[in-house]
């Protein structure tokens, strides 16, 4: 390139290049952060005229309201008890399919169907499996003498959460597996003919060999995961709402209920804000000991 060619150093063409984005993130991000925030610190109904309240949302938050205490409560819950089990399960299926089962790819397209079939959906149709009058688990429990699933899962303040979690797991237990059919198809086929050769029986090639190889698709999982658990309200909204008596509420769940519900716009923006630390908090736990371990795997 020659000098006359070269932009010169005080050109505005760089800018102009990057400007519809940036306009485009002040307008769609950093401002409904900034409003967010700002809102939190009202006490407002969406409509009237707000009034300056500073702090007292989250003292209230903090102190004074036990349903975003369960909120935090059944998110801790949902994170381990969804991650670990579709990691797991996901895995057991991939690794089945890759041993040599006939016609794989049909039995990968079933198992993956559930995840892309809308939360709607999933949550109607398994209302009405866990319906207690004439639903298929109590029915199947009448009739093979089960009681156990008979009980009324999702109206159980003991048993709700665990039971939509269940329903979680169903639905994303197939993602985790295709994740892990692509990570087994890009294993070096020599580490494991010398596990084989070495003497390594099917447990021990598992447990020594494919699952520590295997280690950037885990963190895939678990990050992914992370974010799912923080997203969650779909599934939540169509099975339970949140109940009963706020036994499976989420944080995002719980916003909608505050903000378009009760019309408590201020205080939905002060659990906005947590949820925002918290995610934020997690992004930078990602990004300095899980994304350096990503790293390192790759």
């Amino acid at each position: 390139m020659s000098m006359s060619s070269a932009p010169r150093s005080g050109s505005l063409a760089p800018y102009l290049f990057v400007l519809p984005a940036t306009v485009l993130f002040v307008a769609y991000v950093v401002y409904p952060i900034l409003y967010v925030i700002c809102s939190s610190a009202y006490s407002w109904d969406g409509i009237n005229a707000a009034g300056f309240v500073g702090v007292a949302n989250y003292i209230r938050l903090f102190t004074d309201d036990a349903a975003f205490g369960l909120a935090i409560r059944n998110a801790l819950l949902w994170a381990p008890l969804t991650i670990l089990p579709q990691m797991l399960l996901g895995f057991a299926i991939a690794y089945m399919l890759e041993t040599g089962v006939p016609r794989q790819a049909i039995y990968q397209a079933i198992f993956y169907l559930p995840a892309i079939i809308s939360p709607v959906v999933v949550g109607i149709v398994w209302q009405r499996i866990y319906n207690p009058f004439g639903g298929l688990l109590s029915d199947i429990g009448f009739a093979s003498g089960l009681r156990f699933l008979t009980v009324p899962f999702l109206s159980d303040t003991k048993v709700a959460i665990y039971a939509v979690i269940a329903v979680n797991v169903w639905q994303w237990t197939g993602f985790s597996m295709l994740h892990y059919v692509a990570g087994l198809k890009g294993l070096p086929t020599e580490t494991l003919e010398a596990a084989k050769i070495e003497g390594a029986n099917l447990r021990q090639t598992i447990v020594y060999v494919v699952w520590p190889m295997l280690r950037h698709v885990h963190l895939t999982l678990i990050l992914l995961g992370i974010i799912g658990t923080l997203q969650t309200f779909p599934l939540i909204y169509m099975l339970t709402n949140g109940g009963p008596n706020h036994a499976t509420e989420s944080l995002p769940n719980y916003i909608f209920l505050q903000a378009f519900k009760l019309q408590s716009m201020g205080y939905a923006s002060a659990i906005s804000v947590v949820l925002m630390v918290i995610a934020l908090a997690l992004s930078l736990f990602q990004v300095r000991v899980l994304g350096a371990r990503f790293a390192l795997a790759e």
